[in-house]
């Protein structure tokens, strides 16, 4: 999590004890942790659990996993509105037939859950498909139902990303940083460019949200719900299930169907495809930025070191292509090297691509080659010398046939030929 304003990224991570910790880490400083189960902010959290922590987010929240019951542990005076909003959204979601778990209790900063059967659609992988099934025709019961809760509209959508793309420059755990920008900046104009029909959403709708015990689906942290554009829940899990994919937890075939699957839902929802779109790749850029500062595998904290971080390439797809294809910056070709093509090869090679230069010309290749500017250009011997450093930026005029082949996209920035009659 990010917080607002400040320097520091609060983080969660497993001590060598195997005990999971909340705190905050600094750019490039060492972790600062709570001790294990304490927190000021959160006076209901106690040493004394009688169950397992589960989620700890420093001075926010904290998940106690017990034997008949999930606790939930927020600030003083926060409970309230976590039950209105879930009992809200229970409320709605009736209609769906998916289970969601009851009320047991609640004080001012705490709220007791019923702890529902079932393992999440994450964990069972393949063995999930019938919990897939399930979801999407429960789903499209909802409609375009309506109801009194926050909205989350495509402007919070891009602050989201925003603060995101601010954490992420300032704790430098992201490779490739102005292609970052690039798509967010994209994304955010697609966002907010224009708006669809709001209907009730998870807003945090993933695999992990939902559990399947062979017979009925579960669906947990209503909490979190939200008036907006049904794009935003389906991109969320589009995304997710892409990741799934990516990381081995469910297998080609498998991923096939859930796709296809979420495809039918699309259809019976109030969403567009390009709204889809816009949101798949929202949610994309989330999760690279969630597992940038969160590495999949716990981390086990060397209390004197750096926090571990995961530098991730980073392009974001389009919704109907694999993450981890696209996650890899493209191979480009600039075929004419001269005062246009020279420094539209620069910057993309600035921007993470691998791009080869292409030029008849032997005297302009060794030129750019060794980072002179045949021409002036404020910024290009710069921009030469570090692409070419990099090993994402080269010149040639004999590029071989598995050179031009490999290329994801070639840009032509030759003279146009004249003449005297024009």
């Amino acid at each position: 999590t990010r917080d607002a304003g400040s320097t520091s990224v609060s983080i969660e991570c497993v001590d060598g004890q195997g005990r999971l910790r909340a705190g905050h880490v600094t750019m490039g400083g060492a972790p600062d942790l709570l001790p294990y189960a304490s927190d000021p902010a959160l006076p209901a959290l106690s040493r004394q659990l009688t169950g397992r922590l589960v989620v700890h987010r420093a001075g926010r929240r904290a998940v106690v996993m017990e034997a008949s019951r999930v606790r939930k542990i927020v600030r003083p005076h926060k409970a309230a509105s976590l039950v209105r909003a879930h009992t809200t959204a229970a409320s709605v979601l009736r209609v769906t037939g998916l289970r969601t778990p009851r009320i047991l209790g609640n004080g001012d900063d705490v709220v007791d859950l019923e702890l529902l059967p079932g393992r999440s659609l994450d964990e069972l992988g393949d063995a999930g498909l019938p919990g897939w099934k399930r979801f999407t025709e429960a789903w499209s019961l909802l409609g375009d139902r309506e109801a009194d809760l926050p909205v989350h509209g495509p402007r919070q959508e891009a602050q989201v990303l925003q603060r995101w793309l601010a954490s992420a420059r300032r704790c430098g755990l992201i490779d490739q940083q102005d292609l970052l920008h690039e798509q967010v900046v994209d994304t955010c104009l697609s966002l907010t460019e224009a708006s669809g029909v709001h209907v009730i959403t998870h807003r945090d709708l993933h695999d992990g949200q939902l559990l399947w015990d062979g017979t009925d689906l579960s669906l947990l942290d209503l909490d979190t719900a939200a008036m907006a554009e049904a794009a935003l829940d389906l991109g969320n899990l589009w995304a997710h299930a892409d990741l799934m994919a990516v990381r081995g937890r469910i297998g080609p075939e498998a991923h096939a169907r859930v796709r296809g699957l979420l495809d039918d839902l699309a259809r019976a929802l109030p969403v567009t495809e390009q709204r889809l779109e816009t949101y798949y790749r929202s949610s994309a850029l989330r999760l690279v930025f969630v597992h940038a500062f969160r590495p999949a595998a716990p981390v086990a904290a060397d209390l004197g070191a750096p926090l571990p971080g995961r530098r991730l390439p980073l392009h974001v797809p389009g919704p109907h292509q694999r993450l981890e294809r696209l996650m890899t910056p493209l191979k480009l070709t600039v075929i004419g090297c001269g005062y246009l093509g020279a420094v539209h090869a620069a910057a993309m090679a600035h921007l993470g691509h691998h791009v080869l230069g292409i030029d008849t010309r032997p005297e302009q290749v060794e030129a750019l080659s060794q980072g002179r500017a045949p021409f002036y250009e404020p910024g290009l011997p710069e921009l030469l010398v570090t692409g070419a450093q990099q090993g994402d930026l080269r010149f040639t005029s004999t590029p071989t046939p598995a050179e031009l082949a490999e290329a994801d996209v070639h840009f032509i920035a030759v003279g146009t030929p004249q003449s005297a009659t024009g």
